[in-house]
């Protein structure tokens, strides 16, 4: 189901995420610098219409740009070298339909309270999670954003490890981001074992493309739900508002409904 067609209509409280790697804005891109592309890019989430979204290599001054092109968004999350440094992967969220629980940053490593990186880590790797409440209905449901280590599986293995704890027992959860790994890999093996499903239908092509705006890279940006959701609609946008690429990546999407 294409998101150009509408929402689909349900009968529980439904959700549209969206995981987006934004391709940080101190990259020398050329012509796709974030400066000459990042109303292209707004224009791709003012479109996606998400009551949720996961976006990864984000400075703050891009998510300071893009909450104000979708004012009734907030956000949640550091930055991964601690508080507003370095690059982020907030949750947004669509606030007045949402109520933001608790939210927190975590570190993959041996401090996940503080900055700090897995051994052999060029960066710091870290999640945003978030606690959520539908307002409607008071439902309560968890979102965790990422983007693991782009050079050792081990290190993404280790990740998601940490990461399946940090799901807390009793709430639906969402997990979404870069997770450099492609459907086959460990790592997302390993949240399947965990009892996660990945949602977006492998028909649908990849989703890095190198700004070359092809549909055949790496699969590597994931929306994963577990048992508490059923999954309406999925896919990847291939929008190019103006015929500019918003990023180096697709964004991915998926409509999904609370299960009673």
């Amino acid at each position: 189901m294409d998101h150009r067609y509408g929402r689909p209509v349900v009968d529980g409280p439904a959700l549209r995420v969206v995981s987006f790697n934004l391709r940080n804005a101190r990259a020398f891109d050329g012509w796709n610098s974030w400066w000459f592309r990042r109303r292209a890019t707004a224009a791709v989430l003012r479109e996606l219409d998400a009551d949720v979204a996961g976006l990864q290599e984000a400075y703050l001054v891009q998510e300071r740009y893009l909450l104000r092109k979708l004012p009734q968004h907030s956000s949640v999350g550091e930055g991964r070298d601690g508080g507003r440094k370095g690059e982020r992967s907030p949750v947004l969220f669509r606030a007045g339909a949402l109520r933001l629980v608790a939210g927190r940053t975590c570190w993959y490593g041996d401090h996940p309270d503080r900055p700090s990186r897995l051994p052999g880590a060029n960066f710091p790797r870290i999640a945003t999670v978030a606690e959520l409440e539908h307002e409607g209905t008071a439902r309560r449901f968890g979102v965790v954003n990422t983007h693991l280590d782009e050079r050792e599986e081990a290190n993404r293995v280790r990740s998601v490890e940490q990461l399946v704890g940090w799901l807390r027992p009793g709430l639906p959860w969402v997990v979404v981001g870069d997770l450099n790994a492609r459907p086959d890999d460990r790592p997302l093996r390993l949240l399947e074992e965990a009892g996660l499903r990945s949602v977006v239908p492998s028909g649908d092509g990849g989703t890095t493309h190198q700004w070359k705006g092809g549909t055949r890279g790496r699969r590597i940006d994931h929306v994963l739900v577990d048992d508490g959701w059923d999954v309406v609609g999925a896919g990847v946008d291939h929008a190019r508002p103006g015929g500019r690429l918003p990023s180096d990546h697709w964004p991915v999407w998926a409509d999904l409904r609370l299960r009673a």
